[in-house]
């Protein structure tokens, strides 16, 4: 079986990130998720943003916990990427789920432990428990989740320091385990046929984040990763069709 194909904030290498234009030019592929990223408005709006401030993605400035939902979806989230996607907004996230409708499975990472039962009600609201997962590097949003939806699948996140010794990635799978992840979702340089092996004999599902690179999509297969994000789904798709 081929590795799950992640659309990492959408199509976020073509398309402006964390947008409904990534979200749906991400649809338009033979993907298998979507990774959204989750923060909270000053006025308690769950929206899809992957930064703390909106600096780097709109025409406005400022910390999204101090903006109003009416402040920020009036900002322009596409012209940073070209101008032919001036307009395109920060959605919330109840807007993308609703776009994406159960047709892929969709992976809310939570920035923000604080959000997480705020966004277990409105995915429950949206009856999407059974197509969403949930991801943090936060074990405690990880904890939370898994007490709050105990139906819902959960993804404890690792940077690359998590394979700085191999001692430290037996840790983070301890933690995954003890905060009731049943996957795992790692920077790629991370990861090793080892590792990988040892996070297989404990159940847990291991995610390698983010592929760009043709190459590296056939060497993370081959030493046996079960899903690969991708800024470009296009090209993990492409790799993954010449592996089989």
């Amino acid at each position: 079986m081929r590795p799950i194909v992640v659309a990492h904030r959408g199509f976020s290498g073509k398309f402006p990130e964390n947008t409904l234009r990534a979200v749906e030019e991400a649809l338009k592929l033979p993907i298998d998720c979507i990774e959204l990223d989750v923060r909270r408005t000053k006025d308690g709006t769950l929206v899809v943003i992957h930064d703390e401030t909106v600096d780097r993605t709109t025409n406005g400035s400022g910390r999204v916990r101090e903006l109003t939902w009416n402040e920020i979806r009036k900002l322009d989230a596409g012209s940073w990427k070209g101008e032919e996607f001036a307009g395109e907004c920060i959605p919330r996230v109840d807007e993308a789920l609703q776009l994406v409708n159960g047709k892929v499975v969709v992976f809310l990472e939570i920035k923000e432990p604080d959000t997480t039962p705020q966004l277990i009600d409105l995915v429950r609201r949206l009856n999407a428990s059974s197509w969403v997962q949930i991801g943090s590097f936060h074990k405690e949003a990880i904890s939370m989740a898994k007490e709050l939806a105990p139906e819902i699948s959960c993804t404890l996140i690792g940077g690359a320091d998590v394979g700085a010794t191999d001692d430290a990635f037996a840790n983070f799978i301890k933690e995954a385990l003890s905060c009731g992840a049943s996957s795992v979702s790692i920077n790629y340089p991370a990861l090793t046929r080892e590792r990988i092996r040892q996070c297989h004999k404990r159940w847990l599902f291991v995610g390698a984040w983010t592929v760009n690179e043709f190459e590296l999509v056939r060497q993370l297969t081959a030493i046996g990763v079960d899903a690969i994000a991708s800024d470009f789904p296009d090209v993990v798709l492409e790799a993954l069709q010449q592996c089989s």
